[in-house]
Parts: C-alpha cells; sequence; structure tokens
C-alpha cells in the first residue's frame, strides 16, 4: 500500500514521536510518506527515521490564509497518489481534495472538539480512555488501537536496588503545561517529601518545555525544593531510549490524559511508575499489572506513593509493591502490535467501496 501521514508541526511531542516510531514499522512492507504541513518543525527529530520514507513540508505559515501551501499539499498527495491519508490533527482533513484515497484519524486525547470527526473514513481512538470519551459525546464508530513504543530499542534497568549513599532519581517527561500534566502536584509532593517525611535523599528531572516552565520554576523556588529539581528542557525523542533508564522511576502526575506515552516508555525501560488514578495512565498501569496509582490531583497522596517506592528501593521489595519490572515485546503497548492493528485497518478500508464508520474494528482486550 502507499501511505501517507500528514502533521501539522513536527515538534518534541508524544503524538509527533509516536508517528515517527509508527512509520518506521510501516517502511518495512509498504511505501510510506509523510507530510508536515506548517513550518514549526525540528529536522532533528527525523534522525532515527527509516532512509526509505519520504519526507515533504509545505512551510504554510500557521493560521496562513494563503492558498498555496494548501495546493502544494494537495499537489503532493496527488503525485503521491496514496490508498490512504492518515491525519493526526482534526481539522486536516479540511485541507484535502477529494480524491480516491480513504481518511482515516487518530484521535489522540480526550475532550477533542469533535467537528470534523465524520468527514474521515475511519477514526481510531488510542485508550479506552479516548474510546469512550469520543463514543460518549459523539456517538460515532471509532476503532480503538492503542499507542505502542518500540520496546526492544529501550536501554533497560536491571538493579532495582538503592545504595545507602545513592539519592533516589526521578523523572517527569511531558510537556510542562501543569493544568493537564500536574507537574505542579508532583512539585508539592516533592515538598512534603523533603519537608514533611524528611527524605532528602531525593531528586526530580522535569523533561519537556512549555508554557508552564516559568511558573513551576517559580514553584519549586517557593516550595524550597530548587536544590532536589532539575528542568532540563526538550531531550531528543532517541535521548529518551538509552537514558530513561538511568532514573529510579518515572512519575506521571496527569490531570487528564488520553494515553500517556511515557508511563508505557519507562515501563519499557525498566522503571517502576507511580501514575495519577485518571484515564490513559491509570489505564495502563491497571492493564499491565504493574505500577503504583495515587488520587489524581492529590499531592499528599503522591508524596506517599513515592514514599512508598523510597522505601521498596532502600528494602530491595520493589516488585512486591510495583508488579512486574520487565515489559514483553510482546505487550498490547508495543510498536509491532499497534502498527499490524493499523495495517489491518488500512486493508480493509482499501479494500471496501464503503466508509467503515459502521463496522469498527473488534475490540481486543489486555486484561
Amino acid at each position: 500500500m502507499r501511505i501517507v501521514h500528514c502533521l501539522f508541526t513536527l515538534r518534541t511531542g508524544g503524538a509527533q514521536i509516536l508517528v515517527l516510531n509508527l512509520l518506521n514499522e510501516l517502511a518495512a512492507e509498504h511505501d510510506v510518506s509523510l507530510i508536515v504541513v506548517n513550518d514549526h518543525y525540528m529536522t532533528s527529530l527525523l534522525a532515527g527515521l527509516d532512509k526509505r520514507i519520504r519526507v515533504y513540508f509545505t512551510n504554510r505559515r500557521e493560521g496562513s490564509r494563503n492558498p498555496l501551501p494548501i495546493l502544494h499539499l494537495n499537489w503532493l498527495l496527488r503525485r503521491i497518489d496514496p490508498d490512504v491519508i492518515h491525519c493526526h490533527e482534526r481539522k486536516m482533513v479540511k485541507l484535502l481534495l477529494k480524491s480516491r484515497a480513504k481518511t482515516v484519524y487518530t484521535v489522540h486525547d480526550v475532550h477533542i472538539p469533535s467537528d470534523t470527526f465524520s468527514d474521515y473514513t475511519a477514526l481510531a481512538a488510542i485508550s479506552e480512555s479516548v474510546f469512550n470519551d469520543v463514543q460518549h459525546r459523539t456517538g460515532l464508530p471509532i476503532h480503538l488501537i492503542r499507542n505502542g513504543v518500540p520496546v526492544n530499542r529501550f536501554t533497560k534497568r536491571t538493579n532495582h536496588t538503592l545504595a545507602p549513599d545513592t539519592p533516589m532519581q526521578l523523572v517527569q517527561v511531558s510537556r510542562l503545561v501543569h493544568e493537564k500534566k500536574g507537574q505542579h502536584v508532583l512539585l508539592h509532593a516533592l515538598a512534603d517529601l523533603v519537608h514533611r517525611y524528611g527524605i532528602t535523599d531525593v531528586r526530580v528531572d522535569f523533561v519537556g518545555e512549555g508554557e508552564s516552565a516559568a511558573y513551576l520554576t517559580q514553584l519549586a523556588d517557593t516550595l524550597q525544593i530548587k536544590a532536589y529539581v532539575r528542568f532540563l528542557g526538550d531531550r531528543h525523542w532517541t535521548w529518551l531510549l538509552t537514558n530513561l533508564s538511568t532514573y529510579h522511576a518515572l512519575v506521571q502526575p496527569s490531570i487528564y490524559e488520553g494515553f500517556g506515552l511515557t508511563v508505557v516508555e519507562g515501563m519499557a525501560a525498566g522503571l517502576p511508575v507511580a501514575v495519577s488514578d485518571k484515564g490513559g495512565p491509570a489505564e495502563i498501569v491497571q492493564a499491565l499489572k504493574s505500577g503504583v496509582l495515587f488520587a489524581s490531583e492529590d499531592s499528599a497522596a503522591c508524596a506517599d506513593a513515592l514514599a512508598n517506592l523510597y522505601r521498596a528501593y532502600r528494602t530491595q521489595t520493589l516488585p512486591q509493591l510495583v508488579g512486574s519490572l520487565q515489559l514483553p515485546a510482546d505487550n498490547p503497548y508495543s510498536i509491532q502490535t499497534m502498527a499490524n492493528q493499523y495495517i489491518h485497518l488500512y486493508q480493509r478500508l482499501v479494500a471496501t467501496e464503503h466508509p467503515l464508520m459502521t463496522t469498527p474494528t473488534p475490540q481486543l482486550s489486555v486484561s
């Protein structure tokens, strides 16, 4: 098949990294292209992309009414003549001229406006949380295809003990948007660990950038925990493959989250994870029976969970607390499983003259 994936931007983010990993899997047996529409992109992200994948940039200025980049987009699509156009932003379909190609839109989060959903040939949800959200709000059929990560590419932490003179190193990976990702909850929890529990041999690294950076930096100062926190900014997605395993645990304190790709990435790196008990991150922990949950938006509960992780490391009882610390390659959140399910959907779309909006893909259990 000829498959084109379309993005508005190519920046460090869960959806973009997911697309790049998916393209690498699809390229093994299919003709795959990527089109980036807007002029917001980081070409450095393409470093790990399979050389067989063709990448095009139309350099449209965000919000521009200039029709030339859109004509360029459709000229590219006409030249490629794809069987499937796979979109990752809801408004992309409005830019596409009529063609024989079937269109797929992956809904990457909860609460995304649904005004264009019915314009696509088929919809895909990245998690049960997103699936249920779309069904509840729209009643439209949607195919459940869970996000996946390249498990075998991650360096694995194999030592889950903590020497007496070694601080526990925690990491939080996501865009710095505290209203959604909950980084302020983690900072308050860290302050509890330091000032209430008296646990001072602990450090937290925040990986990512975003509009909450200044607020979170000031909050760390106000809570008197600056010495325990580092804001590392964005890191190349391949950085995670080799560096996540250097930490002792990954924390995801999201207020709401459609999936939580970094939770699976942490597990792939052999880390215990501590996540809030709502949405996609909780779904992952419950499905894989690994990790610990704490009440969403509750910094005291987060502090308790982190204190339990600290004690489990010190007493070498981590498996009893979090369950399995090894994520099998054939788990439901592997990139191979995800790619195979998308290929199956593409093939069904290409083989029928009618949209599949009325015949969702059979749901797969992960229990």
